[in-house]
């Protein structure tokens, strides 16, 4: 089974290499108005509406002419930027038919052009030559990368894209892979996502929060704040602002994944609940007429929720568990913090870190019985006789409604 696998990968540059980069994105970022221009253009004057393959023949006679140097760079990387900006109309007529703010493509500064896709990429781009791998492209710089993991240049090469970061470059490489499912496995497990514990499984495993430096944050965003607009001091400090961003959510990002690898390797069934992050992190502020109450408390709340990144996790457990053969499912999380796992009677635990059961008498951590709970809809949205559920789950209260 190919399944597409990313490489995001350090560029290594020569100083001339920078400045050739920074060239290159200025004759880009020029390419990108100019498709626009020409497409405002054909609807203004002759009601047409230009394609993506109507302006790569534009662009064949803009590389024919040698128009601010496009027929000195790899053909592949302007195709990317007229695919990007097609991509922008496309979501512009989406958004239209959907009745959504249109938000028409614009034209764009040098300052928000930072990344170059290649469109149509083959595997001869991707080498491998003394103890490193080199990205060879037309027009461009010797690209140098050092990899952790080793590149699977025998695969597909299906995209390429370079991202300057700060005064740095990062290539991500993406090739469909081989992947090869994991040995079966019986145990099944059900997630309970939360603030306190970024996750809580079924079996008493918990993995904990994410703990941010908000601190740090909120004296670079004040740093920033003060700067004149348009120096080069703020300037500065916005870039030391982007990198402490990038690198807080890289180790996030790592975090979540050595979480979800360990629960794929040992788990044939994983449920989680089907939490709806955006609509829970709405904002209470409310409107002029009708102001929110406890806006501070809710703001916090919401940042709070973000932070633990519930959508990244139940992201990578999504693909994560397509490729190793796991069965995934996602269920309705209502009530499973206030049902019993044992009998299925309604307790209201309210702040208490414990679950006490009136009616039967369990006593459990409210997290681990909400996780029971899971499992136990999971069970049942996946087939129960598919699966072995513990004696302590009641899957009879799900069965009802499933």
């Amino acid at each position: 089974m190919n399944s597409p696998a990313a490489f995001v990968v350090r560029l290594k540059l020569r100083p001339a290499g920078y400045r050739r980069m920074e060239s290159l994105l200025g004759c880009l970022n020029w390419l990108y108005n100019q498709a626009l221009e020409n497409r405002k253009s054909a609807y203004e004057q002759r009601k047409e509406s230009l394609s993506f393959y109507d302006q790569c023949k534009w662009l064949t006679q803009l590389r024919t002419a040698n128009e601010h140097q496009l027929g000195e760079i790899a053909i592949g990387a302007s195709r990317g930027m007229l695919k990007r900006l097609d991509l922008a109309f496309q979501a512009f007529f989406r958004r239209v038919r959907a009745g959504e703010a249109p938000g028409f493509p614009r034209f764009r500064p040098i300052s928000r052009c930072r990344t170059i896709d290649v469109a149509d990429p083959h595997n001869g781009m991707v080498r491998f030559h003394n103890g490193y791998y080199l990205i060879r492209l037309k027009g461009f710089p010797r690209l140098r990368v050092r990899s952790a993991r080793p590149l699977p240049l025998h695969a597909p090469l299906k995209a390429v894209r370079l991202t300057q970061r700060g005064h740095r470059w990062e290539a991500s490489l993406v090739y469909a892979v081989d992947k090869q499912p994991l040995a079966p496995a019986v145990a099944a497990v059900g997630i309970d996502l939360g603030i306190r514990k970024r996750m809580t499984c079924s079996d008493g495993t918990v993995v904990a929060r994410a703990q941010r430096d908000w601190k740090r944050k909120r004296r670079l965003q004040r740093s920033v704040s003060r700067g004149q607009k348009g120096s080069a001091t703020r300037r500065k400090r916005v870039a030391a602002l982007q990198r402490f961003d990038r690198k807080q959510y890289i180790c996030e990002r790592n975090a979540c994944h050595r979480a979800t690898s360990g629960i794929i390797r040992q788990h044939g069934l994983i449920a989680v609940e089907a939490l709806k992050v955006t609509n829970m992190t709405r904002s209470a502020r409310g409107t002029v007429d009708r102001p929110g109450s406890n806006v501070k408390a809710k703001a916090g709340l919401n940042r709070e929720v973000l932070a633990q990144n519930w959508s990244l996790l139940r992201s990578q457990l999504r693909y994560k568990a397509a490729w190793a053969g796991r069965e995934y499912v996602e269920v309705d999380p209502k009530h499973t913090s206030q049902d019993c796992s044992r009998c299925g009677a309604r307790n209201d635990p309210g702040r208490s870190e414990t679950y006490r059961c009136r009616a039967c008498g369990l006593v459990a951590d409210r997290d681990v019985n909400a996780a029971t709970n899971i499992l136990a809809a999971g069970v049942i949205a996946a087939g129960a006789s598919t699966w072995v559920v513990r004696p302590c789950v009641a899957p009879e209260p799900y069965a009802r409604v499933a």
